[in-house]
Order: structure tokens, then C-alpha cells, then sequence
């Protein structure tokens, strides 16, 4: 499924930014971006990962697509490591371990084998290990250090 962009107009304060600009991304699309500063280029992306709204026109795209986004300049508590930011990133597998402990704890506890509740526990179970799995969570925390260390960190 792709990622429709139509008639986008930005406009700040009485400038216009960019007007009707319109361009499909299709699944394995490499696409960049290219212009002065100041053209809209961070704007664009900022409107395609739903974090700013244009003056008009829409983004449409699948339910379950995800667009990640990465600013410019990025905002770290003095506080934290580079081993803390990058397992900030991995926050979502911890909701979901968290999560499993829970339905596994329910599953654990409950006696109404037969019920469709209990069935979508099951299901529930089911679709969360096969996320961490694509995850590939149980070595996350390897792979991060590797390449941190390939990095220079």
C-alpha cells in the first residue's frame, strides 16, 4: 500500500512555504528530499509523519503504516546515557513483555478454558510473541551495544 500525499499547501504567516504538491510513496520507494534550507524539506516530513498539519491538503495512507521521524536536532536529558536514549527507542518491547506477563498471569489464574474470552487471550498471547519475535527482542539489548560500538560509542 502506499503513501499518498495530495495538494499539500504550507503556509506561515503570510509566506507560502510550498502549494499544491502532490506524490505517491510506494512500498520499497527510496525517496530524498532536496532544497536550501528553508524550503520545507523537514516540514514535508514532519506533515507525512503526522506531527504537523499542513495549511491544507492530506496525507493518506494505511492503517498500519508507521512513520518514524527523526528531527534535526534532538533534545537529551543531561541525566542519561547513550545506552538510555537508544533503549528509549526499544520502550514498545517492554509494553509488550509487560503486557505477555500479564495475559500469561491471567492465563495462569483462569479456569474458563472454553470461553471466548479466554480464546482471546490466547489470540492476544499468540500476536504478541510473534511481534517480539519480528522484534527479535530477546537480543535487542546485544544488538544495540554492537552497534553503538560500531558507531564509536
Amino acid at each position: 500500500m502506499s503513501i499518498s500525499i495530495n495538494s499539500l499547501k504550507v503556509e506561515f504567516s503570510a509566506k507560502c512555504l510550498f502549494d499544491n504538491i502532490s506524490y505517491i510513496i510506494n512500498p520499497k520507494d527510496k525517496i530524498a528530499l532536496v532544497g536550501k534550507n528553508g524550503a520545507g524539506k523537514s516540514t514535508m516530513l514532519k506533515i507525512i509523519a503526522g506531527l504537523q498539519n499542513p495549511t491544507s491538503g492530506s496525507v493518506a495512507m494505511p492503517r498500519d503504516t508507521t512513520v518514524g521521524y527523526l528531527p534535526q536536532h534532538i533534545t537529551v536529558s543531561d541525566t542519561s546515557t547513550v545506552i538510555d536514549e537508544v533503549r528509549s527507542a526499544f520502550s514498545h518491547v517492554d509494553e509488550m513483555k509487560a503486557r505477555l506477563d500479564e495475559i500469561n498471569h491471567q492465563l495462569a489464574t483462569r479456569t474458563d478454558y472454553e470461553s471466548e474470552a479466554y480464546q482471546e487471550l490466547i489470540e492476544a498471547m499468540t500476536s504478541l510473541n510473534d511481534r517480539l519475535a519480528m522484534e527479535h527482542s530477546e537480543n535487542f539489548e546485544a544488538e544495540m551495544e554492537k552497534t553503538l560500538l560500531g558507531l564509536g560509542f
